[in-house]
């Protein structure tokens, strides 16, 4: 395995080719966006919150499903060419964060966390769970995609990474779905409303 890419190496990568992951061509990344995409439920919400947002490709897909989006990346190259993208109809707020200290305070009643937990220690992953699960706004939901197939430049095995945000999060919310999709696997938890009891594991709606 090679050393674990960090905020630097992201950074170089953003400068170095704007879609180094060719998140606006790729078929197989559009699916995994769907997928995504389905998991955040079929109603609008309100305040919404995307970790690691990259050039935007899927803040511009969130913002239909969202009063009002904040979108988190660390690289600042990353982030000015997600503006360039965006149309100024779309109110996307594009912000600069390094994790886990940077998570944008509360409440939101959708956080979405794709492609960054295997990137992150087990310590620092460990504090993005508490720092996530505590800006759910009651009736909230926080979906997770990630790959689980080991590939180079991570601090952690893909699928542990996975596993160990899932738990961190279902140790405080309910997790409500999780399902595997070739390569990559989904979760969704959520915080019950007040008065309102847990339901256990099944699909969301939508």
């Amino acid at each position: 395995m090679t050393k674990a890419i960090d905020l630097a190496g992201f950074e170089a990568k953003f400068r170095a080719l704007s879609d180094p992951w060719d998140y606006r061509t790729s078929h197989f990344e559009a699916v995994k966006r769907a997928v995504l995409i389905r998991a955040c439920g079929a109603g609008k919400l309100g305040r919404g919150l995307e970790i690691a947002c990259a050039i935007g490709e899927t803040s511009r897909a969130l913002a239909s499903r969202c009063l009002t989006l904040i979108a988190t990346d660390g690289a600042p190259t990353a982030l000015a060419t997600a503006q360039a993208l965006t149309p100024p109809n779309l109110r996307i707020d594009y912000r600069q964060a390094v994790l886990p200290a940077g998570v944008p305070p509360g409440p939101f009643d959708l956080i979405v966390v794709s492609e960054i937990a295997y990137y992150l220690s087990a310590r620092d992953l460990d504090r993005l769970a508490e720092r996530l699960a505590g800006t759910l706004a009651p009736g909230g939901r926080i979906v997770v995609l990630h790959h689980v197939v080991a590939f180079d430049d991570t601090a952690q095995p893909p699928a542990l990474a996975q596993d160990r945000l899932c738990r961190r999060l279902a140790a405080r919310l309910t997790r409500v779905h999780a399902c595997r999709h070739g390569r990559y696997a989904v979760a969704v938890f959520r915080r019950p409303r007040a008065g309102s009891r847990g339901t256990g594991l099944r699909r969301p709606a939508g």
